[in-house]
């Protein structure tokens, strides 16, 4: 009997082409970045060794010798000369210097604690990434009150329980000009309804880092009450379906926007922003950023202490993020930061963070900034305070914010601060 040929047909699975692809990107600037910092590294060495005359004479010989040669002698004279010591040391069993094994990025944030660490386990490639620089300044106060701390007696917000339907109204205050026009810019259009009312002392919660952490994101927009201002992170995965689900329980998106830190050795993520790019790359990775997810209201930076520092820099981003017609939060993760002078001088809406609240991951610790928060509030009117998805952080927001509105706080979403300095502007 004849056998019949049978053929198997396989089901190739088609692989998914986003993470590939987001892996590749995320390559391509980490070599680029190293390439960039090896430029700066070796570009001063390479300027002063061009300034060299190409033959130099040596007192007491008679012959010139070639720069390149001697260039070339010295450096195998100082691999010969630090062989010979190591090979003295073995060959005598000498001590040694201590070597420091080369460790990853969260044991060496560890030890100078200058960065916000994320949980462990995090469910993502980037879980060795820094939430954030910590800063000096966890409680930043204006050393005069600007006008929309002024206005703040008189603006206030009612309980909150979730978004509010209508028109934003800012209690006594005439509303900016901008906001009942067709060509209203993009951060009023994207602005959380509410409904302020007068005589309460206002707080806007601003959460950064949000989607790299995915568990602990969904949870802060789940389970914290509304009205939350996340800040997603650029880099992070999924934006468009982790923003959505966010926006649906009531809180405001903001974009975050990795920047250079001071400190080398932390690693900001992909498509970092870096003083030394030229200002056509700066363009181009800041506008890579503005493009991945739309509906927010404005923008500030991750971390950034180095890159906040330069005017130029600052501007060139700013530029482009001005076009969006968004507002930008300065972050101060530096003192010396002039962001958002910069932003002001571009006429763009800026407002600046006053309080860090998790810098330590300890519930009594985020509590105690919250309670600074809340002092600077009922001081000034109003007060800008900057978490992140921790747990710590998670679990004090979930008791402080019912007991706040009950001692009669009133938490906002960030554009209801900007919404208020501009009317106060206008009156």
């Amino acid at each position: 009997m004849a056998r019949k040929n049978v053929t198997h047909k396989t089901k190739l699975k088609t692989p998914k082409k986003g993470p590939a692809r987001a892996k590749r990107q995320a390559k391509k600037h980490y070599a680029q970045h190293q390439a960039l910092r090896l430029k700066v590294l070796l570009g001063p060495i390479a300027r002063i060794f061009a300034k060299l005359p190409p033959k130099f004479h040596v007192p007491g010989m008679r012959h010139t010798i070639e720069t390149p040669f001697a260039a070339a002698f010295m450096i195998v004279l100082g691999v010969a000369v630090g062989g010979g010591y190591l090979g003295a040391q073995a060959l005598f069993d000498a001590p040694t210097l201590k070597k420091t094994p080369k460790r990853a990025f969260v044991q060496q944030s560890l030890d100078g604690l200058s960065v916000i660490l994320p949980e462990p386990h995090v469910d993502d490639v980037n879980m060795k990434r820094a939430y954030e620089e910590k800063v000096v300044d966890e409680v930043y106060v204006p050393l005069a009150p600007t006008a929309v701390v002024e206005a703040a007696v008189e603006v206030a917000v009612a309980p909150v329980s979730g978004p509010v339907s209508g028109p934003v109204d800012v209690a006594t205050l005439k509303p900016p000009s901008q906001q009942g026009g067709a060509d209203r810019p993009a951060w009023l259009k994207n602005a959380l309804p509410f409904t302020p009312t007068a005589g309460r002392p206002m707080i806007a919660l601003v959460i950064d880092d949000m989607g790299v952490d995915r568990k602990r994101s969904k949870r802060m927009w789940e389970n914290v009450q509304a009205p939350l201002t996340l800040s997603f992170m650029t880099y992070a995965n999924d934006l468009l379906k982790q923003t959505k689900a966010a926006r649906a329980k009531g809180h405001e998106m903001m974009l975050h926007m990795s920047m250079e830190p001071s400190d080398a050795s932390i690693d900001a993520g992909p498509n970092v922003l870096l003083t030394a790019m030229k200002d056509q790359e700066l363009t181009k990775i800041t506008n890579w950023g503005l493009d991945r997810f739309d509906g927010y209201i404005g923008v500030n930076n991750h971390m950034g202490s180095l890159f906040t520092e330069n005017a130029h820099a600052m501007r060139v981003v700013l530029e482009q993020v001005k076009k969006r017609g968004v507002l930008f939060l300065d972050s101060r993760t530096s003192p010396k930061s002039v962001a958002g002078r910069v932003a002001r001088e571009l006429g763009m809406p800026t407002l600046v963070r006053n309080v860090f609240i998790d810098n330590d991951n300890e519930i009594d610790k985020v509590l105690k900034q919250l309670g600074e928060a809340e002092r600077l509030a009922r001081k000034r009117g109003v007060a800008i305070a900057i978490g992140h998805p921790r747990e710590a952080t998670i679990q004090a927001l979930k008791t402080w914010i019912p007991n706040a509105l009950e001692r009669g706080l009133a938490i906002v979403p960030l554009s209801t601060v900007m919404i208020q300095r501009l009317a106060r502007k206008e009156n």
